[in-house]
């Protein structure tokens, strides 16, 4: 167990460490190209994530049994990339980003079947647990009126995301026309910025197959992260 968090911690370090460097290489090239203003934030995330899986659509030579690929609780992964937070009509707060999340979950699976006595239940299919996704977010940000807002603000937020499967699919998930790379999600959170100077946040995604699959997907992930502006930074 120690292992795991070891490896865990490490993997994490060194993608924050990776866009780090990567954005003190193009901050400015971005800011010059786009004609981007200070709001450019750099941000890195825990994430706790968990599928529930169905299979009825399916019926597979090979089956698993239940007991051993069923595992219904929120495992830890990690999430980074780089956001904008702006202001229409300057009274509406939004923002943009863009992230690479890598996912490691547990699975629920919905069906359990049964051939006793010759068969313990057993499930038709075995999802993937391990995957990285390109997230892309658009989130509208109510300011609440919390404390002094002229110091600390607060936000409730929400809005659309769209995470794209960008690793490698197992040849199950091709073989019975589950490999529906794309979710789109639901995300609703909470955002504290301290003064300018960093902000904290809490999101919650709830996201499901944007296309038809014989294996409908569902995949739940929370979000604990803190951004800082790029201009902060270097």
């Amino acid at each position: 167990m120690q292992i795991r968090k070891l490896k865990f911690t490490t993997h994490f370090l060194f993608l924050l460490l990776a866009i780090t460097a990567f954005s003190s290489v193009n901050a400015q090239t971005i800011k010059s190209k786009f004609h981007l203003d200070n709001n450019l934030s750099l941000f890195g995330a825990l994430t706790l994530n968990n599928q529930s899986v169905n299979d009825a659509g399916i019926t597979a030579p090979l089956n698993y049994l239940y007991n051993t690929v069923n595992n219904n609780v929120f495992k830890p992964g990690y999430s980074g990339g780089f956001r904008y937070d702006g202001i229409y009509d300057q009274k509406h707060f939004y923002s943009v980003s863009v992230a690479i999340n890598r996912v490691s979950a547990g699975t629920l699976y919905k069906n359990k079947y049964s051939q006793a006595p010759f068969v313990d239940d057993f499930t038709h299919f075995k999802a993937d647990n391990q995957f990285t996704t390109l997230n892309v977010a658009a989130h509208y940000k109510m300011l609440l009126p919390v404390n002094d807002m002229r110091r600390y603000k607060f936000y409730a937020v929400a809005g659309p995301s769209l995470d794209y499967k960008i690793s490698t699919i197992s040849a199950e998930h091709l073989i019975n026309g589950a490999g529906n790379r794309t979710y789109i999600n639901g995300d609703l959170g909470a955002e504290f910025d301290n003064k300018g100077y960093y902000v904290l946040y809490a999101h919650y995604k709830l996201g499901t197959n944007l296309f038809s699959s014989s294996v409908p997907t569902t995949l739940n992930r929370f979000e604990l992260g803190m951004s800082i502006k790029v201009k902060d930074l270097f």
